[in-house]
Protein backbone atom coordinates (compact mmCIF):
# COMPACT_ATOMS: atom_id res chain seq x y z
CA UNK A 1 0.00 0.00 0.00
CA UNK A 2 1.44 3.31 -1.09
CA UNK A 3 0.40 6.63 -2.55
CA UNK A 4 1.47 7.63 -6.05
CA UNK A 5 1.29 10.93 -7.87
CA UNK A 6 2.28 11.86 -11.42
CA UNK A 7 1.89 14.96 -13.56
CA UNK A 8 2.81 15.26 -17.24
CA UNK A 9 2.89 18.44 -19.30
CA UNK A 10 2.60 21.13 -16.63
CA UNK A 11 3.50 24.66 -17.70
CA UNK A 12 4.85 25.57 -14.25
CA UNK A 13 8.51 26.43 -13.73
CA UNK A 14 10.53 23.50 -12.40
CA UNK A 15 10.87 24.74 -8.81
CA UNK A 16 7.17 25.61 -8.56
CA UNK A 17 6.27 22.20 -9.95
CA UNK A 18 8.56 20.54 -7.42
CA UNK A 19 6.84 22.26 -4.51
CA UNK A 20 3.39 21.48 -5.94
CA UNK A 21 4.24 17.79 -6.39
CA UNK A 22 5.49 17.66 -2.82
CA UNK A 23 2.38 19.33 -1.38
CA UNK A 24 0.05 17.06 -3.39
CA UNK A 25 1.97 13.92 -2.37
CA UNK A 26 1.79 14.90 1.29
CA UNK A 27 -2.00 14.56 1.07
CA UNK A 28 -1.33 10.83 0.54
CA UNK A 29 0.87 10.55 3.63
CA UNK A 30 -1.53 8.19 5.39
CA UNK A 31 -1.07 5.66 2.57
CA UNK A 32 2.71 5.68 2.92
CA UNK A 33 4.05 7.22 6.12
CA UNK A 34 7.40 5.36 6.01
CA UNK A 35 9.05 7.37 3.23
CA UNK A 36 8.40 10.13 0.70
CA UNK A 37 10.38 10.55 -2.53
CA UNK A 38 10.02 12.80 -5.58
CA UNK A 39 11.35 13.19 -9.10
CA UNK A 40 11.04 16.24 -11.36
CA UNK A 41 12.57 16.06 -14.83
CA UNK A 42 15.07 18.77 -15.70
CA UNK A 43 12.74 20.37 -18.22
CA UNK A 44 9.71 20.13 -15.92
CA UNK A 45 7.71 17.90 -18.29
CA UNK A 46 7.34 15.14 -15.69
CA UNK A 47 6.77 15.19 -11.95
CA UNK A 48 6.44 12.07 -9.78
CA UNK A 49 5.68 11.66 -6.07
CA UNK A 50 5.62 8.57 -3.90
CA UNK A 51 4.50 7.97 -0.30
CA UNK A 52 5.65 4.51 0.77
CA UNK A 53 4.45 1.91 3.21
CA UNK A 54 7.36 -0.54 3.34
CA UNK A 55 6.11 -4.08 2.69
CA UNK A 56 8.39 -5.92 0.22
CA UNK A 57 12.17 -5.35 0.39
CA UNK A 58 11.80 -2.51 2.92
CA UNK A 59 15.44 -1.43 2.64
CA UNK A 60 15.81 -1.20 -1.14
CA UNK A 61 12.38 -0.87 -2.78
CA UNK A 62 12.56 2.92 -3.04
CA UNK A 63 10.35 4.71 -5.57
CA UNK A 64 10.19 6.46 -7.99
CA UNK A 65 12.20 3.77 -9.75
CA UNK A 66 14.37 4.32 -12.82
CA UNK A 67 16.52 2.52 -15.37
CA UNK A 68 20.32 2.73 -15.45
CA UNK A 69 20.23 5.62 -17.94
CA UNK A 70 17.63 7.48 -15.85
CA UNK A 71 15.49 7.92 -18.95
CA UNK A 72 12.58 5.73 -17.82
CA UNK A 73 10.87 6.34 -14.45
CA UNK A 74 7.92 4.71 -12.75
CA UNK A 75 5.76 4.79 -9.64
CA UNK A 76 3.61 1.79 -8.75
CA UNK A 77 1.27 1.23 -5.86
CA UNK A 78 0.83 -2.49 -6.04
CA UNK A 79 1.60 -6.03 -5.11
CA UNK A 80 2.76 -8.05 -8.11
CA UNK A 81 2.57 -11.53 -6.66
CA UNK A 82 4.18 -13.29 -9.62
CA UNK A 83 7.18 -10.94 -9.84
CA UNK A 84 9.69 -13.71 -9.09
CA UNK A 85 8.28 -15.86 -11.87
CA UNK A 86 8.39 -12.88 -14.26
CA UNK A 87 12.03 -12.21 -13.32
CA UNK A 88 12.89 -15.78 -14.31
CA UNK A 89 10.70 -16.36 -17.36
CA UNK A 90 10.32 -12.93 -18.95
CA UNK A 91 13.43 -11.10 -17.77
CA UNK A 92 15.86 -14.04 -17.87
CA UNK A 93 17.02 -13.47 -14.27
CA UNK A 94 18.44 -10.06 -15.10
CA UNK A 95 20.05 -8.21 -12.21
CA UNK A 96 17.82 -5.48 -10.82
CA UNK A 97 18.46 -2.87 -8.14
CA UNK A 98 16.17 -4.43 -5.54
CA UNK A 99 13.89 -7.35 -4.80
CA UNK A 100 10.83 -5.12 -4.88
CA UNK A 101 7.97 -6.62 -6.84
CA UNK A 102 7.27 -3.24 -8.48
CA UNK A 103 10.73 -2.94 -10.05
CA UNK A 104 9.80 -5.33 -12.87
CA UNK A 105 7.65 -2.65 -14.54
CA UNK A 106 10.55 -0.77 -16.16
CA UNK A 107 12.42 -3.77 -17.60
CA UNK A 108 9.14 -5.22 -18.90
CA UNK A 109 8.46 -1.91 -20.63
CA UNK A 110 11.94 -1.73 -22.09
CA UNK A 111 11.78 -5.31 -23.37
CA UNK A 112 8.29 -5.37 -24.84
CA UNK A 113 6.88 -1.90 -25.54
CA UNK A 114 7.97 -0.64 -28.95
CA UNK A 115 6.88 2.56 -30.65
CA UNK A 116 5.38 0.60 -33.55
CA UNK A 117 2.89 -1.45 -31.50
CA UNK A 118 2.24 0.51 -28.33
CA UNK A 119 -1.30 -0.76 -27.65
CA UNK A 120 -0.54 -4.41 -28.32
CA UNK A 121 2.69 -4.34 -26.30
CA UNK A 122 1.24 -2.50 -23.31
CA UNK A 123 -1.68 -4.95 -23.18
CA UNK A 124 0.81 -7.81 -23.18
CA UNK A 125 2.76 -6.33 -20.26
CA UNK A 126 -0.29 -5.68 -18.08
CA UNK A 127 -1.72 -9.12 -18.83
CA UNK A 128 1.47 -10.72 -17.55
CA UNK A 129 0.83 -9.37 -14.07
CA UNK A 130 -0.90 -11.31 -11.33
CA UNK A 131 -1.65 -8.92 -8.55
CA UNK A 132 -3.11 -5.50 -7.89
CA UNK A 133 -1.63 -2.23 -9.01
CA UNK A 134 -1.97 1.41 -9.96
CA UNK A 135 1.04 2.38 -12.01
CA UNK A 136 2.47 5.22 -14.08
CA UNK A 137 5.59 4.96 -16.25
CA UNK A 138 7.35 7.79 -18.08
CA UNK A 139 9.91 7.55 -20.88
CA UNK A 140 11.73 10.88 -21.04
CA UNK A 141 13.66 10.03 -24.19
CA UNK A 142 10.57 9.07 -26.19
CA UNK A 143 8.38 11.74 -24.61
CA UNK A 144 5.89 8.98 -23.75
CA UNK A 145 3.90 7.91 -20.70
CA UNK A 146 1.51 5.11 -19.79
CA UNK A 147 -0.66 4.42 -16.76
CA UNK A 148 -2.76 1.40 -15.81
CA UNK A 149 -4.93 -0.04 -13.09
CA UNK A 150 -5.48 -3.66 -12.03
CA UNK A 151 -8.43 -5.61 -13.51
CA UNK A 152 -10.97 -5.03 -10.72
CA UNK A 153 -9.60 -1.78 -9.29
CA UNK A 154 -8.39 -3.14 -5.95
CA UNK A 155 -5.75 -0.43 -5.90
CA UNK A 156 -7.15 3.09 -6.10
CA UNK A 157 -6.28 5.43 -8.95
CA UNK A 158 -7.69 8.75 -10.19
CA UNK A 159 -6.83 10.98 -13.10
CA UNK A 160 -7.41 14.64 -13.74
CA UNK A 161 -6.76 17.40 -16.24
CA UNK A 162 -5.81 21.02 -15.70
CA UNK A 163 -6.16 24.15 -17.81
CA UNK A 164 -2.48 24.30 -18.71
CA UNK A 165 -2.84 21.04 -20.67
CA UNK A 166 -1.34 18.76 -18.02
CA UNK A 167 -2.66 15.35 -17.00
CA UNK A 168 -2.47 14.16 -13.39
CA UNK A 169 -2.66 10.72 -11.77
CA UNK A 170 -3.02 10.04 -8.05
CA UNK A 171 -3.96 7.26 -5.64
CA UNK A 172 -6.69 9.43 -4.14
CA UNK A 173 -8.61 12.34 -5.60
CA UNK A 174 -7.89 14.58 -2.62
CA UNK A 175 -4.28 14.91 -3.80
CA UNK A 176 -5.24 16.60 -7.07
CA UNK A 177 -8.76 18.08 -6.80
CA UNK A 178 -7.31 21.50 -5.97
CA UNK A 179 -4.99 21.62 -8.99
CA UNK A 180 -7.25 20.06 -11.64
CA UNK A 181 -10.42 21.20 -13.36
CA UNK A 182 -11.78 17.68 -13.60
CA UNK A 183 -10.97 14.54 -11.59
CA UNK A 184 -12.57 11.10 -11.73
CA UNK A 185 -11.78 7.45 -11.15
CA UNK A 186 -9.39 5.66 -13.48
CA UNK A 187 -11.27 2.75 -15.07
CA UNK A 188 -10.07 -0.64 -13.76
CA UNK A 189 -8.64 -3.12 -16.25
CA UNK A 190 -7.57 -0.37 -18.65
CA UNK A 191 -4.53 1.69 -19.50
CA UNK A 192 -3.87 5.06 -21.09
CA UNK A 193 -0.88 6.21 -23.09
CA UNK A 194 0.17 9.73 -24.05
CA UNK A 195 2.85 11.85 -25.61
CA UNK A 196 4.72 15.04 -24.88
CA UNK A 197 2.75 18.01 -26.18
CA UNK A 198 -0.50 15.99 -26.41
CA UNK A 199 -0.83 14.92 -22.78
CA UNK A 200 -4.62 15.22 -22.59
CA UNK A 201 -5.23 13.56 -25.99
CA UNK A 202 -5.58 10.06 -24.57
CA UNK A 203 -8.31 7.44 -24.36
CA UNK A 204 -8.76 4.33 -22.28
CA UNK A 205 -7.82 0.97 -23.78
CA UNK A 206 -9.09 -2.19 -22.12
CA UNK A 207 -6.42 -4.83 -21.55
CA UNK A 208 -8.52 -6.99 -19.23
CA UNK A 209 -11.39 -8.40 -21.22
CA UNK A 210 -12.36 -11.91 -20.10
CA UNK A 211 -15.30 -13.60 -21.79
CA UNK A 212 -17.61 -12.89 -18.85
CA UNK A 213 -17.10 -9.14 -19.39
CA UNK A 214 -19.31 -9.24 -22.49
CA UNK A 215 -22.98 -8.53 -21.88
CA UNK A 216 -24.49 -11.44 -23.78
CA UNK A 217 -22.05 -14.19 -22.82
CA UNK A 218 -23.41 -16.90 -20.52
CA UNK A 219 -21.13 -19.36 -18.68
CA UNK A 220 -21.90 -23.03 -19.29
CA UNK A 221 -19.26 -24.92 -17.28
CA UNK A 222 -20.36 -27.20 -14.45
CA UNK A 223 -18.66 -26.48 -11.16
CA UNK A 224 -15.29 -28.20 -10.70
CA UNK A 225 -15.05 -28.24 -6.92
CA UNK A 226 -11.41 -29.32 -6.87
CA UNK A 227 -10.39 -26.56 -9.27
CA UNK A 228 -12.38 -24.00 -7.29
CA UNK A 229 -10.71 -25.19 -4.08
CA UNK A 230 -7.17 -25.27 -5.46
CA UNK A 231 -7.36 -21.94 -7.26
CA UNK A 232 -8.55 -20.21 -4.11
CA UNK A 233 -5.76 -21.78 -2.06
CA UNK A 234 -3.26 -20.50 -4.64
CA UNK A 235 -4.80 -17.03 -4.42
CA UNK A 236 -4.36 -16.99 -0.64
CA UNK A 237 -0.80 -18.27 -0.96
CA UNK A 238 0.09 -15.45 -3.35
CA UNK A 239 -1.15 -12.87 -0.87
CA UNK A 240 1.18 -14.04 1.87
CA UNK A 241 4.11 -12.41 0.04
CA UNK A 242 5.48 -9.95 2.57
CA UNK A 243 8.56 -8.92 4.54
CA UNK A 244 6.41 -7.52 7.36
CA UNK A 245 3.75 -9.10 9.64
CA UNK A 246 0.42 -10.18 8.10
CA UNK A 247 -2.93 -10.45 9.86
CA UNK A 248 -6.54 -11.10 8.89
CA UNK A 249 -9.93 -9.50 9.41
CA UNK A 250 -12.48 -12.04 10.64
CA UNK A 251 -16.10 -10.94 10.59
CA UNK A 252 -17.34 -14.38 11.55
CA UNK A 253 -19.03 -14.84 8.19
CA UNK A 254 -17.97 -17.31 5.53
CA UNK A 255 -15.73 -15.13 3.35
CA UNK A 256 -13.22 -13.71 5.81
CA UNK A 257 -13.29 -16.89 7.90
CA UNK A 258 -12.38 -19.00 4.89
CA UNK A 259 -9.53 -16.62 4.00
CA UNK A 260 -8.26 -16.88 7.58
CA UNK A 261 -8.47 -20.66 7.60
CA UNK A 262 -6.64 -21.17 4.29
CA UNK A 263 -3.96 -18.62 5.18
CA UNK A 264 -3.39 -20.18 8.60
CA UNK A 265 -2.75 -23.57 6.99
CA UNK A 266 -0.25 -22.05 4.56
CA UNK A 267 1.77 -20.21 7.20
CA UNK A 268 4.47 -21.76 9.33
CA UNK A 269 2.91 -23.40 12.42
CA UNK A 270 5.00 -21.10 14.62
CA UNK A 271 3.92 -17.91 12.82
CA UNK A 272 2.01 -15.56 15.14
CA UNK A 273 -1.05 -14.94 13.02
CA UNK A 274 -3.12 -12.02 14.31
CA UNK A 275 -6.84 -11.81 13.63
CA UNK A 276 -9.15 -8.85 14.17
CA UNK A 277 -12.89 -8.36 14.65
CA UNK A 278 -15.11 -5.48 15.69
CA UNK A 279 -18.66 -4.73 16.66
CA UNK A 280 -21.03 -3.19 19.15
CA UNK A 281 -21.50 -4.91 22.46
CA UNK A 282 -23.22 -8.24 21.79
CA UNK A 283 -22.81 -8.05 18.00
CA UNK A 284 -23.41 -11.32 16.08
CA UNK A 285 -20.15 -10.96 14.15
CA UNK A 286 -18.01 -10.64 17.26
CA UNK A 287 -19.21 -13.91 18.74
CA UNK A 288 -18.86 -15.75 15.44
CA UNK A 289 -15.39 -14.30 14.84
CA UNK A 290 -14.26 -15.47 18.27
CA UNK A 291 -15.49 -18.96 17.41
CA UNK A 292 -13.37 -18.91 14.23
CA UNK A 293 -10.30 -17.55 16.01
CA UNK A 294 -10.54 -20.20 18.72
CA UNK A 295 -10.92 -22.92 16.08
CA UNK A 296 -7.91 -21.70 14.06
CA UNK A 297 -5.73 -20.72 17.00
CA UNK A 298 -5.04 -17.14 15.93
CA UNK A 299 -3.90 -14.32 18.18
CA UNK A 300 -7.28 -12.62 18.28
CA UNK A 301 -8.12 -8.96 18.95
CA UNK A 302 -11.59 -7.47 19.32
CA UNK A 303 -12.59 -3.82 19.08
CA UNK A 304 -15.89 -3.04 20.77
CA UNK A 305 -17.16 0.37 19.73
CA UNK A 306 -20.29 2.38 20.45
CA UNK A 307 -22.71 4.00 18.04
CA UNK A 308 -21.51 7.37 19.32
CA UNK A 309 -17.87 6.53 18.50
CA UNK A 310 -18.92 5.52 15.01
CA UNK A 311 -20.84 8.75 14.49
CA UNK A 312 -17.84 10.79 15.69
CA UNK A 313 -15.69 9.06 13.04
CA UNK A 314 -18.04 9.85 10.12
CA UNK A 315 -16.27 13.08 9.20
CA UNK A 316 -12.87 11.41 8.77
CA UNK A 317 -14.38 8.32 7.15
CA UNK A 318 -16.09 10.30 4.40
CA UNK A 319 -12.98 12.43 3.90
CA UNK A 320 -10.93 9.30 3.24
CA UNK A 321 -13.64 7.53 1.21
CA UNK A 322 -14.30 10.48 -1.10
CA UNK A 323 -17.85 9.23 -1.54
CA UNK A 324 -21.22 9.75 0.12
CA UNK A 325 -22.79 6.41 -0.86
CA UNK A 326 -24.86 5.25 2.13
CA UNK A 327 -23.86 1.59 2.04
CA UNK A 328 -20.17 2.38 1.70
CA UNK A 329 -20.21 4.84 4.59
CA UNK A 330 -22.14 2.45 6.84
CA UNK A 331 -19.71 -0.42 6.29
CA UNK A 332 -16.52 1.66 6.15
CA UNK A 333 -16.90 3.23 9.57
CA UNK A 334 -16.46 0.02 11.61
CA UNK A 335 -13.64 -1.07 9.28
CA UNK A 336 -11.90 2.29 9.73
CA UNK A 337 -12.13 1.99 13.51
CA UNK A 338 -10.89 -1.61 13.48
CA UNK A 339 -7.97 -0.71 11.22
CA UNK A 340 -6.79 1.69 13.90
CA UNK A 341 -6.39 -1.29 16.23
CA UNK A 342 -4.99 -3.54 13.54
CA UNK A 343 -2.06 -1.27 12.62
CA UNK A 344 -0.62 -1.69 16.11
CA UNK A 345 0.24 -5.29 15.27
CA UNK A 346 0.59 -5.71 11.48
CA UNK A 347 1.07 -3.76 8.25
CA UNK A 348 -0.76 -6.16 5.94
CA UNK A 349 -4.23 -7.58 6.49
CA UNK A 350 -6.24 -10.15 4.54
CA UNK A 351 -9.98 -9.85 4.03
CA UNK A 352 -12.94 -11.47 2.27
CA UNK A 353 -14.16 -8.76 -0.11
CA UNK A 354 -15.48 -9.91 -3.48
CA UNK A 355 -17.04 -13.26 -2.66
CA UNK A 356 -20.60 -11.94 -2.50
CA UNK A 357 -20.29 -10.35 -5.92
CA UNK A 358 -18.70 -13.41 -7.56
CA UNK A 359 -21.11 -15.97 -6.13
CA UNK A 360 -24.27 -13.87 -5.79
CA UNK A 361 -24.05 -13.94 -2.02
CA UNK A 362 -26.11 -10.89 -1.16
CA UNK A 363 -29.50 -11.87 0.14
CA UNK A 364 -31.38 -10.01 -2.58
CA UNK A 365 -30.02 -12.57 -5.05
CA UNK A 366 -32.64 -14.94 -3.61
CA UNK A 367 -35.15 -12.86 -5.56
CA UNK A 368 -33.49 -13.21 -8.97
CA UNK A 369 -36.21 -14.11 -11.50
CA UNK A 370 -34.04 -16.51 -13.50
CA UNK A 371 -30.49 -17.73 -14.08
CA UNK A 372 -29.74 -15.19 -16.79
CA UNK A 373 -30.75 -12.27 -14.58
CA UNK A 374 -28.74 -13.77 -11.71
CA UNK A 375 -25.59 -13.97 -13.84
CA UNK A 376 -26.02 -10.51 -15.30
CA UNK A 377 -26.31 -9.04 -11.83
CA UNK A 378 -23.20 -10.95 -10.71
CA UNK A 379 -21.24 -9.44 -13.60
CA UNK A 380 -22.60 -5.97 -12.90
CA UNK A 381 -21.60 -6.22 -9.26
CA UNK A 382 -18.08 -7.41 -10.13
CA UNK A 383 -17.64 -4.53 -12.57
CA UNK A 384 -18.77 -2.03 -9.92
CA UNK A 385 -16.62 -3.37 -7.10
CA UNK A 386 -14.22 -0.45 -7.44
CA UNK A 387 -17.06 1.92 -6.49
CA UNK A 388 -18.23 -0.08 -3.47
CA UNK A 389 -16.61 -2.86 -1.39
CA UNK A 390 -13.18 -2.51 -2.99
CA UNK A 391 -13.29 1.25 -2.45
CA UNK A 392 -14.30 0.70 1.17
CA UNK A 393 -11.56 -1.85 1.76
CA UNK A 394 -8.84 0.30 0.23
CA UNK A 395 -9.74 3.60 1.88
CA UNK A 396 -10.77 2.40 5.34
CA UNK A 397 -7.45 0.56 5.75
CA UNK A 398 -5.21 3.03 3.90
CA UNK A 399 -6.53 5.79 6.17
CA UNK A 400 -4.84 3.90 9.01
CA UNK A 401 -1.67 3.05 7.02
CA UNK A 402 -2.57 -0.58 6.39
CA UNK A 403 -2.36 -2.65 3.23
CA UNK A 404 -5.45 -4.74 2.45
CA UNK A 405 -5.28 -7.94 0.38
CA UNK A 406 -8.34 -9.68 -1.04
CA UNK A 407 -7.84 -13.29 -2.25
CA UNK A 408 -11.33 -13.66 -3.75
CA UNK A 409 -10.43 -11.07 -6.39
CA UNK A 410 -7.40 -12.89 -7.73
CA UNK A 411 -7.51 -12.78 -11.52
CA UNK A 412 -7.06 -16.53 -11.99
CA UNK A 413 -9.68 -17.33 -9.35
CA UNK A 414 -12.10 -14.98 -11.09
CA UNK A 415 -11.56 -16.84 -14.37
CA UNK A 416 -12.63 -20.07 -12.68
CA UNK A 417 -15.51 -18.74 -10.59
CA UNK A 418 -17.05 -16.57 -13.32
CA UNK A 419 -17.06 -19.42 -15.86
CA UNK A 420 -19.40 -21.56 -13.73
CA UNK A 421 -22.98 -21.96 -14.96
CA UNK A 422 -25.28 -19.68 -12.92
CA UNK A 423 -27.56 -22.59 -12.00
CA UNK A 424 -24.72 -23.75 -9.73
CA UNK A 425 -24.81 -20.39 -7.91
CA UNK A 426 -28.54 -19.67 -7.77
CA UNK A 427 -29.96 -19.64 -4.26
CA UNK A 428 -33.30 -21.00 -3.10
CA UNK A 429 -35.16 -22.02 0.04
CA UNK A 430 -33.23 -25.28 -0.03
CA UNK A 431 -29.82 -23.99 -1.18
CA UNK A 432 -27.92 -21.37 0.82
CA UNK A 433 -26.12 -18.49 -0.91
CA UNK A 434 -22.51 -19.22 -2.00
CA UNK A 435 -23.16 -22.94 -1.72
CA UNK A 436 -20.43 -24.00 -4.15
CA UNK A 437 -17.55 -22.27 -2.37
CA UNK A 438 -18.84 -23.55 0.98
CA UNK A 439 -19.01 -27.11 -0.33
CA UNK A 440 -15.54 -26.87 -1.94
CA UNK A 441 -14.08 -26.40 1.55
CA UNK A 442 -16.43 -28.74 3.42
CA UNK A 443 -15.18 -31.84 5.17
CA UNK A 444 -17.59 -33.86 3.04
CA UNK A 445 -15.78 -32.81 -0.13
CA UNK A 446 -12.12 -32.33 0.78
CA UNK A 447 -11.86 -34.51 3.87
CA UNK A 448 -10.56 -31.65 6.01
CA UNK A 449 -12.34 -29.37 8.43
CA UNK A 450 -11.47 -25.86 7.36
CA UNK A 451 -14.19 -24.31 9.53
CA UNK A 452 -16.82 -25.44 12.01
CA UNK A 453 -20.10 -26.25 10.27
CA UNK A 454 -21.98 -23.45 12.03
CA UNK A 455 -19.55 -20.95 10.45
CA UNK A 456 -19.14 -22.64 7.08
CA UNK A 457 -22.91 -22.69 6.59
CA UNK A 458 -23.75 -19.40 8.38
CA UNK A 459 -26.16 -17.08 6.54
CA UNK A 460 -24.78 -13.95 4.94
CA UNK A 461 -24.56 -10.85 7.14
CA UNK A 462 -23.65 -7.58 5.45
CA UNK A 463 -20.75 -6.07 7.39
CA UNK A 464 -22.72 -3.02 8.47
CA UNK A 465 -25.39 -5.35 9.94
CA UNK A 466 -23.09 -7.95 11.44
CA UNK A 467 -21.20 -5.46 13.63
CA UNK A 468 -24.49 -4.98 15.47
CA UNK A 469 -28.00 -4.34 14.22
CA UNK A 470 -28.22 -1.20 16.32
CA UNK A 471 -25.34 0.35 14.33
CA UNK A 472 -27.55 1.18 11.36
CA UNK A 473 -30.53 1.89 13.60
CA UNK A 474 -28.37 4.31 15.59
CA UNK A 475 -27.11 6.03 12.46
CA UNK A 476 -30.64 6.55 11.21
CA UNK A 477 -31.76 7.91 14.57
CA UNK A 478 -28.85 10.36 14.65
CA UNK A 479 -29.55 11.57 11.11
CA UNK A 480 -33.25 11.89 11.83
CA UNK A 481 -32.41 14.46 14.51
CA UNK A 482 -29.62 16.15 12.54
CA UNK A 483 -31.76 16.93 9.46
CA UNK A 484 -35.12 18.65 9.62
CA UNK A 485 -38.05 17.68 7.43
CA UNK A 486 -37.74 21.05 5.72
CA UNK A 487 -34.04 20.47 4.98
CA UNK A 488 -34.81 17.18 3.31
CA UNK A 489 -37.75 18.62 1.42
CA UNK A 490 -35.49 21.36 0.02
CA UNK A 491 -32.48 19.11 -0.54
CA UNK A 492 -32.52 19.70 -4.31
CA UNK A 493 -31.75 23.38 -3.77
CA UNK A 494 -28.60 22.58 -1.80
CA UNK A 495 -27.64 19.45 -3.74
CA UNK A 496 -28.98 19.77 -7.30
CA UNK A 497 -26.86 16.87 -8.57
CA UNK A 498 -27.69 13.40 -7.21
CA UNK A 499 -30.05 14.83 -4.61
CA UNK A 500 -30.26 12.79 -1.38
CA UNK A 501 -33.68 11.29 -0.67
CA UNK A 502 -33.20 10.24 2.97
CA UNK A 503 -31.94 12.08 6.01
CA UNK A 504 -29.06 9.64 6.37
CA UNK A 505 -27.96 10.30 2.79
CA UNK A 506 -28.33 14.05 3.42
CA UNK A 507 -25.92 13.93 6.39
CA UNK A 508 -23.26 12.04 4.43
CA UNK A 509 -23.61 14.34 1.44
CA UNK A 510 -23.22 17.41 3.64
CA UNK A 511 -19.98 16.04 5.09
CA UNK A 512 -18.68 15.22 1.61
CA UNK A 513 -19.43 18.74 0.38
CA UNK A 514 -17.75 20.24 3.43
CA UNK A 515 -14.50 18.54 2.47
CA UNK A 516 -14.64 18.70 -1.31
CA UNK A 517 -17.44 21.07 -2.34
CA UNK A 518 -15.12 24.03 -2.90
CA UNK A 519 -12.63 22.10 -5.01
CA UNK A 520 -12.58 22.96 -8.69
CA UNK A 521 -12.77 19.35 -9.80
CA UNK A 522 -15.43 18.06 -7.40
CA UNK A 523 -18.11 17.44 -10.03
CA UNK A 524 -16.09 14.56 -11.45
CA UNK A 525 -16.11 12.97 -8.00
CA UNK A 526 -19.86 13.42 -7.66
CA UNK A 527 -20.41 11.79 -11.05
CA UNK A 528 -18.28 8.80 -10.07
CA UNK A 529 -20.44 7.93 -7.03
CA UNK A 530 -22.40 4.72 -7.69
CA UNK A 531 -25.18 4.08 -5.23
CA UNK A 532 -25.36 0.55 -3.84
CA UNK A 533 -29.03 -0.44 -4.18
CA UNK A 534 -30.34 -4.04 -4.15
CA UNK A 535 -32.15 -5.43 -7.18
CA UNK A 536 -35.50 -7.29 -7.11
CA UNK A 537 -36.34 -5.92 -3.67
CA UNK A 538 -39.35 -4.25 -2.10
CA UNK A 539 -36.94 -2.02 -0.18
CA UNK A 540 -34.32 0.42 -1.43
CA UNK A 541 -32.47 0.18 1.88
CA UNK A 542 -29.18 -1.67 1.28
CA UNK A 543 -29.17 -3.40 4.66
CA UNK A 544 -29.32 -7.18 4.52
CA UNK A 545 -32.14 -7.04 7.06
CA UNK A 546 -34.25 -5.22 4.48
CA UNK A 547 -34.42 -8.52 2.58
CA UNK A 548 -37.26 -10.76 3.72
CA UNK A 549 -35.11 -13.88 3.55
CA UNK A 550 -32.88 -12.58 6.37
CA UNK A 551 -33.37 -14.45 9.66
CA UNK A 552 -33.64 -11.07 11.45
CA UNK A 553 -35.51 -9.24 8.71
CA UNK A 554 -37.38 -6.01 9.41
CA UNK A 555 -40.99 -6.89 10.13
CA UNK A 556 -42.24 -5.15 6.98
CA UNK A 557 -39.34 -6.13 4.72
CA UNK A 558 -37.96 -2.61 4.72
CA UNK A 559 -37.89 0.66 6.58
Amino acid sequence: MCGILAVLGSSLPVEELRELVKSCTKKLYHRGPDEEQYFISEDGWCGLGFARLKIVDPEHGVQPMFNDQRTVWSVTNGELYNHEEIRKTELNNMTLHSHSDCEIMIPLYEKYVSSQRYDHDIQYVYNLLRGVFASCLVDLKRGFFMAGRDPIGVRALFYGTSKDGAVWFASEAKAIVDVCDYVTAFIPGTFVKGYRGREQAFSFTRYYEPVYWHDHWMPVSPVDYQLLHDTFVLSCKRRLMSDVPIGVFISGGLDSSLVASVAKRLLDPNYEFHSFACGLEGAPDVAAAQRVADFLGTKHHVLTFTVEEGIQALDQVIYHLETYDVTTVRASTPMYLLSGLCKKYVKVVLSGEGADEIFGGYLYFHNAPNEIAFHQEVVRRVKLLYTADVLRGDRATAAQSLELRVPFLDRDFLDVAMSIHPREKVTSKHRIEKYIIRYAFSKEFCGEEYLPDDILWRQKEQFSDGVGYSWIDGLKAYCEKAVSDADLQNAAQRFPHDTPTTKEAYVYRAIFEKHFGNCKAVQGLRESVARWVPMWSDSTDPSGRAQKVHVAAYSNGGD
